[in-house]
């Protein structure tokens, strides 16, 4: 089975600050760095690095030669990478405070000029039963949904950033919805209600993340880590689930790997380049 990631890509800039500036406030960081992130791309890194097949479906900015670089080096093909003329790259300016928590103002860029006949011409290199994967941060959102839906795909959305609004109309389209337990919350006071046929995948940050589908849930609990840049991390979680499901485990495995991964990631600073690999995840769970 191969992914097909309609996502973004991002120029990440990270501040670390000693805390969130207040309105009106300079305050200068102790440290600044640029790397690749976006969800749609660090999810696709994790499905790489997690032993999945993935094609990622995107656009960056034209003439943004350094970002394709960068996307080689991360072992992703460029054929259905597109470059758009008039826009820049989408960038997230990221501030990272000394508990780990991070405050994220993003720029969509050319994630939102994605073109509808890039996804149809995509979908015809899709097997039937591939997987969909799809996130707030593009333009094609709902299209998109609705395509992989009438090709045969199974459908999964990041409900991030999470808008009701947006979210709500794809709940019949869809057959794995990831959330955090806020945005979990946020959809059911918006009146969403779940179709019975559709898995919930709900990461609980310091309680680990539960599964429902099929009117039962399995759970996993966090690895306890000094967490240095919590950046990425449910995108690590969600790429590695459905690499492992890809993979043929069940969703037990799959979801304490999911678990694994995520952990080793927030260890390190950034959010693609911090996604572990394969090798380095097992070696955690084999510590147990």
């Amino acid at each position: 089975m191969t992914v097909l990631n309609i996502g973004s890509i991002n120029w990440d800039r990270v501040y670390s600050v000693p805390r969130f500036p207040q309105p009106g406030e300079t305050l200068a960081a102790t440290s600044a760095s640029v790397g690749l992130g976006g969800k749609g791309l660090n999810q696709s890194v994790a499905i790489a690095r997690s032993g999945g097949q993935v094609r990622h479906l995107g656009a960056i900015g034209a003439g943004d030669e350094a970002m394709l670089e960068a996307l080689r080096a991360q072992g992703l093909a460029l054929e259905e990478i597109a470059q758009v003329t008039g826009a820049l790259t989408g960038s997230a300016t990221i501030f990272v405070d000394a508990e780990a928590e991070n405050l994220i103002v993003l720029d969509p860029g050319a994630n939102a000029r994605i073109e509808e006949a890039a996804v149809a011409q995509a979908l015809t290199r899709m097997a039937k039963g591939d997987w969909a994967l799809l996130q707030n941060e593009t333009n094609m959102l709902g299209r998109g949904a609705a395509l992989a839906r009438e090709a045969g795909l199974r459908v999964a959305l990041a409900a991030a950033p999470f808008d009701a609004e947006a979210v709500l109309p794809l709940l019949d389209r869809i057959d794995l919805l990831a959330v955090n337990e806020i945005e979990l919350a946020q959809l059911q006071e918006a009146g969403g209600t779940l179709p019975e046929g559709l898995a919930v995948l709900v990461t609980l940050g310091a309680e680990g993340a539960e599964y429902r589908a099929g009117g039962q849930s399995i759970r996993a609990a966090a690895h306890r880590v000094e967490a240095v840049d919590t950046t990425g991390a449910g995108d690590t979680v969600l790429g590695a689930f459905l690499a492992r499901l890809d993979a043929g485990e069940g969703p037990e495995a799959a979801l304490r790997y999911a678990m694994a991964a995520g952990a080793l990631q927030v260890t390190r600073p950034g959010a693609a380049a911090a996604i572990p690999r394969q090798d380095e995840v097992e070696a955690l769970l084999a510590k147990g």
